[in-house]
């Protein structure tokens, strides 16, 4: 389980501090996603049409709770602009690329996903926010 949140990098830290109580997730605008980050570097790489980086060792690390095994990564830029031009007409391919990279068995599950992470990065797009992701180590 992740969660994603629209917030600057600078606010990491405080990100971070939500998995231990001392911030809210009402503190921003957040989205919770019910995907390990393996299934989410699968999505990054069928948007980006690239080779999916390893969960294990997350680029753009920003910030750890180590206390409650936390860490607060920046969502791949190039990853949210393409979910945020998402349509129905262009998500079958992308969804398609997904589901068999992560060998899930049920699409309109994962379509619900992506559409709702398809959502948060237009609002990530009108804003101007990075999206940071807020996920288990």
């Amino acid at each position: 389980m992740s969660d994603w949140f629209l917030a600057g990098e600078h606010e990491a830290d405080a990100v971070a501090s939500v998995a231990s109580g001392e911030h809210s997730f009402d503190d921003w605008p957040h989205l919770s996603i019910p995907l390990r980050r393996a299934e989410l570097a699968a999505l990054y790489a069928a948007l980006t049409d690239a080779r999916p980086p390893d969960p294990r060792s997350p680029a753009g690390l920003l910030a750890v709770e180590v206390d409650v095994g936390m860490i607060v990564t920046r969502v791949p830029e190039a990853a949210v602009a393409a979910l945020a031009e998402l349509t129905p007409r262009t998500a079958p391919p992308v969804m398609a690329a997904w589901s068999q990279a992560i060998a899930h068995d049920e699409p309109d599950a994962l379509g619900e996903i992506l559409s709702d992470l398809a959502a948060f990065a237009r609002d990530a797009a009108g804003s101007g926010r990075p999206v940071l992701e807020l996920a288990p180590y």
